[in-house]
């Protein structure tokens, strides 16, 4: 594991940074030039906060042929952070693409974060069937819809948005803070993070809502041209958080009163959000272009984005920390398939809301992928549905499943930062 004959994989150095932007320039932006990356990706240096660069050498020109970043992070989930890994960054040059230096990298975080006890990474991929080879699993959707301004209500608490001051930066915090621990996926952000999140310019622009003097919300968004080149004014939702109904309406009625500027609103938001239900119109916006639906009288209204994927590392540390819903006790043997660390085997008891670690595995045994496991451990998929469609084998009583798919249930993550 983590090998590659003729190429060394090792931390990057200050002298490095040029072939690191070189690197990312040919993988995500060949269009732009190297000084734009180092600018605006780098801004002149290498040691950047919360992330450690890795670059892969070719032995025999010491020249830089891979490099990607390891980035530390807290995630939320129910109501507890768990430590976590992303990943980003993930650039092979393109002579050297399709011999094993994106999997050599891979496979050396994956070595690190097992070490380390990191029960979770994650990472954006540019393909999710290239990273499901090495176990991850998609986790996240992300809705999209594209409406009409017209056809958003004009609530009345409207009239408490107003723009952002950096003076309000630790309420704002404050805010997101309150919403994160309820919501599964969202980060513990770093100042770091918080530093790139409420840059303001080029058309990107903060509002927060506040009643009797207190934030109870905020509203990040873009305007923006929609491509390709509708001729159609939008605001982007970037992102919201709203800790009361009141602030929701708020932030509704602040983007419909947009509508003598603005066509359309392109609103971003997790599956469980109420939003599509408060338009006057659930459609999309009559001003865009239009395009059929495919599937009878039915108007074409969003559309669904398949985002981060997740993956267990350490599953003693990641079956210590997860809370689980009510229910009675039982025990489960898991038989893991992983192509990385290869056969890996793990006895639990789910009691008293925790699971605890076992040393003698019960009878009850569920074959697995550790894809389908990250999937049903984090509520993504449920272990009766797999086992119907025979993408996990079980052997033992057959209504302990159900009582997994019970204790394990969760709202999948979703997450408003990009890494």
């Amino acid at each position: 594991m983590a090998q590659l004959p003729g190429v060394t994989l090792r931390p990057a150095q200050d002298g490095d940074l040029s072939q690191i932007v070189n690197l990312d320039r040919l993988a995500f932006s060949p269009l732009s030039s190297n000084e734009e990356i180092e600018r605006d990706w780098f801004h002149g240096a290498i040691a950047l906060p919360g992330r450690k660069l890795f670059l892969a050498v070719d032995d025999t020109t010491g020249q830089g042929v891979g490099g990607y970043a390891q980035i530390d992070f807290d995630i939320w989930f129910e109501g507890q952070t768990f430590p976590a890994m992303g990943l980003a960054a993930v650039a092979v040059a393109p002579h050297r693409r399709g011999q094993r230096v994106a999997r050599l990298m891979l496979e050396h975080a994956l070595k690190i974060g097992k070490e380390q006890h990191l029960p979770l990474m994650t990472l954006y991929p540019f393909q999710h069937g290239f990273y499901r080879k090495l176990g991850w699993a998609w986790v996240e959707r992300t809705y999209q819809y594209r409406v009409s301004t017209h056809h958003i209500p004009a609530f009345k608490e409207r009239t408490n948005i107003l723009p952002y001051n950096p003076s309000q930066q630790q309420a704002l915090q404050s805010v997101y803070e309150k919403a994160a621990a309820q919501h599964n996926g969202w980060f513990q952000r770093r100042p770091w993070q918080w530093e790139d999140k409420l840059k303001t310019g080029n058309g990107r622009e903060i509002y927060s809502y506040s009643e009797a003097g207190e934030l109870q919300g905020y509203l990040i968004l873009q305007f923006a041209y929609l491509e390709p080149p509708y001729k159609v004014l939008a605001v982007v939702v970037q992102e919201w958080i709203a800790l009361t109904a009141s602030a929701y309406r708020g932030i509704l009625g602040f983007l419909g009163s947009l509508r003598d500027q603005v066509s359309t609103v392109v609103w971003n938001t997790f599956p469980e959000d109420i939003f599509p239900h408060l338009l006057k119109e659930q459609r999309r916006d009559p001003a865009l272009p239009s395009t059929s639906f495919e599937f009878g009288i039915t108007h074409r209204f969003g559309e669904i984005g398949g985002g981060f994927m997740w993956r267990l590392v350490d599953l003693e540390r990641a079956f210590e920390l997860r809370s689980i819903r009510p229910g009675a006790t039982f025990a489960l043997s898991f038989q893991v398939t992983d192509p990385v660390f290869g056969e890996r085997a793990i006895a639990a008891e789910f009691a008293n809301n925790r699971i605890i670690n076992l040393k003698e595995s019960p009878v009850n045994t569920l074959k697995t992928s550790i894809e389908h496991l990250t999937e049903l451990f984090f509520g993504v998929r449920r272990a009766t549905d797999l086992l119907w469609m025979g993408e996990i084998e079980y052997e033992g009583d057959p209504t302990l499943l159900q009582k997994l798919d019970t204790a394990w249930q969760a709202t999948p993550p979703f997450c408003w930062d990009f890494f």
